[in-house]
């Protein structure tokens, strides 16, 4: 039950973070339907092992694409939904005994032909060891790939090398058909059946060649009427003369129809024998074909394929959230690439740092400032990560999480009878119960949505113990209280989004180390409220808070001039280092000087 409900939490954080919209974006990249069902139905492994294998795959599968290779797999069509076990079939109104049909056995054969092809070219890379293990896992079947091949066509019907008796049985109805056709056309140009005729055309009607005779002139034409026409003034005769070898026709067909049902019938045999190496083959394809979606994915936006730490450590430099770079890069003109050109200018990069120093986030700044997008960059590029997708970024360093957490969005529930912040604390209460120090928590507004002075002490409270638990946490919010608390622990920063208070907008850029501002009360003057009241606005804030807006432009400044002065130190150093150097050099000059 418990694993249950963790697994429905990080479900819906996955929501929340819209990673079925991402995945979506990653399955236009694969080459065939099945395969991007197969990306969107994709989950993040399930342990580290399971994670390095999916990015190495990912990056032997760039470098793979980048030599000019193709998988060649767009015909690849699903043959779990006719070779699944019998109790599967069924469920879905198909029995598993039933004569497959050639679309269905070409389908087979093309698993088959493409996975042997693919497995010979995999095999020949040892400089790619995940993808030799799928070549190797793609080992040919040559028996049964043989026999389809010499049986089946690529649109599913059946060949004439099938079997010597198919063969026999198609030429005889061919002749006789050609025979039929020259006899019907000689008897066409007669004076009285020219007459009866509605038109010149010779045509069938249930396997039978017929005239196409005007019913009025019925007598004119003696033999046998197949069809009539909606009006029923035409009707489709098929003369006397040749109704015994119509006869015959039949026959041939019906002998040939039954060749068909057998060769049909042994084909199917020979497969349901093999069905479970043909769908481990078929696997393997689809596994290839996801691969091939990342890395285009990958290409196509700028991504890197991910560093896995090995302890706590998560580093984004230059990340950007690729769903905003997906819309914004959106081709103008139908038909048109991803313009990722465009994309990157729109989108601005996020530069963050989680470590085992300074595993909590506290980030602030004003509303419509970037805040949330930090939050599902974070989260997406940690499950991008686990899926083994590239992250478009200039260095993605994930750590393993056990969970990722997110409380993001107003999830107001009505069926459940819950305001906004009481569905926010429900989802905050399953976090915490199953929250551990290896786990993400992302957390939107965090305190917001009730009253300021109660939300605020319970916010500082849920990130005390999120904090004592060493869980990575990045939260949002606008409440004092939470930047005071960031510069109260070590191991919490604080963080702002910039604002630009001259254009009135936000510039989206995270500047870690100091704390922002909403600048509500700056915007309020700026558009003409009157300074009494903005000023009076400030005290009742700090009143209401209970945190002096001076105390904390105060660390700020002193923040800041730490930095400056750091930087100078450095360059004093490094000025320090170069006139060592010089002087080193100028005194092994001398002494070779006074050596000579």
């Amino acid at each position: 039950m418990a694993r249950a409900r963790r697994d429905n939490i990080e479900h819906d954080a996955r929501q929340r973070l819209e990673l079925p919209t991402l995945l979506e974006r990653v399955a236009q990249f694969a080459t065939s339907p099945a395969g991007r069902e197969e990306v969107r139905r994709s989950s993040p492994a399930p342990d580290r092992e399971g994670i390095l294998a999916g990015l190495e795959e990912t990056a032997e599968m760039v470098a793979w694409r980048a030599s000019g290779n193709s998988l060649r797999i767009r015909d690849l069509v699903d043959v779990t939904a006719f070779l699944s076990p019998k109790e599967t079939a069924s469920q879905v109104g198909a029995p598993a005994d039933r004569i497959l049909e050639g679309t269905e056995l070409a389908a087979v054969a093309f698993v088959l032909d493409r996975g042997n092809a693919l497995g010979q070219l995999l095999r020949l890379l040892p400089e790619s060891p995940r993808l030799v293990e799928r070549g190797e896992r793609l080992s040919d079947i040559p028996g049964l790939r043989a026999r389809l091949e010499e049986s089946i066509d690529q649109r599913g019907s059946l060949l004439d090398s099938a079997s010597p008796l198919l063969a026999k049985a198609r030429r005889e109805v061919e002749r006789l058909e050609e025979d039929l056709r020259r006899w019907m056309e000689k008897r066409r140009d007669h004076k009285d059946v020219r007459k009866a005729l509605q038109g010149a055309v010779i045509s069938m009607r249930h396997g039978r060649w017929v005239f196409a005779v005007r019913a009025e002139y019925r007598r004119n034409v003696p033999g046998v009427v197949h069809d009539r026409s909606s009006s029923g003034q035409t009707l489709y005769i098929e003369p006397q003369e040749i109704v015994l070898r119509g006869n015959e026709l039949s026959d041939l067909r019906a002998a040939e129809r039954r060749e068909i049902t057998r060769i049909l019938g042994e084909l199917t045999k020979e497969v349901r024998r093999l069905s479970n190496p043909i769908l481990e083959r078929y696997a393997e394809l689809l596994a290839l074909d996801g691969a091939w979606a990342r890395a285009a994915f990958g290409e196509a936006f700028g991504g890197v394929v991910p560093t896995i730490a090995e302890g706590r450590q998560l580093v984004l430099t230059g990340a950007r959230h690729p769903i905003l770079m997906a819309r914004e890069g959106e081709p103008t003109v139908a038909g048109q690439p991803f313009d990722r050109e465009r994309a990157e200018g729109a989108v601005v990069p996020l530069d963050v740092e989680l470590t085992g120093g300074a595993f909590q986030l506290v980030v602030t700044g004003p509303n419509t400032g970037g805040k949330t997008v930090v939050l599902k960059t974070i989260g997406l590029a940690s499950l991008m990560a686990y899926l083994g997708i590239p992250v478009p970024a200039e260095v993605a360093v994930i750590p393993v999480f056990d969970a990722v957490f997110a409380d993001i969005g107003d999830e107001q529930s009505i069926e459940q009878n819950l305001s906004t912040f009481s569905s926010h604390i429900t989802v905050i209460a399953g976090v915490l119960e199953r929250v551990s120090s290896r786990s993400l928590v992302l957390i939107d507004e965090l305190g917001a949505g009730t009253d300021p002075l109660e939300g605020a002490a319970l916010a500082e409270s849920i990130l005390e113990d999120l904090y004592r638990r060493g869980a990575f946490t990045v939260v949002t919010t606008h409440l004092g209280r939470l930047k005071e608390f960031a510069y109260r622990h070590r191991k919490c920063e604080n963080a702002s989004m910039e604002f630009d208070p001259v254009k009135l907008a936000p510039t989206y850029h995270l500047r870690t180390g100091l704390a922002g501002k909403s600048n509500a009360l700056i915007i309020a003057e700026r558009l003409g409220i009157a300074s009494a009241v903005v000023e009076r606005a400030r005290e009742l804030q700090s009143g209401e808070d209970k945190v002096d807006p001076a105390r904390i432009e105060g660390i700020e400044r002193t923040r800041s001039d730490l930095e400056r002065r750091t930087r100078e130190m450095t360059r004093l150093s490094e000025e320090a280092a170069q006139h060592e150097r010089s002087a080193a050099k100028e005194k092994a000059a001398l002494v070779d000087r006074q050596r000579a």
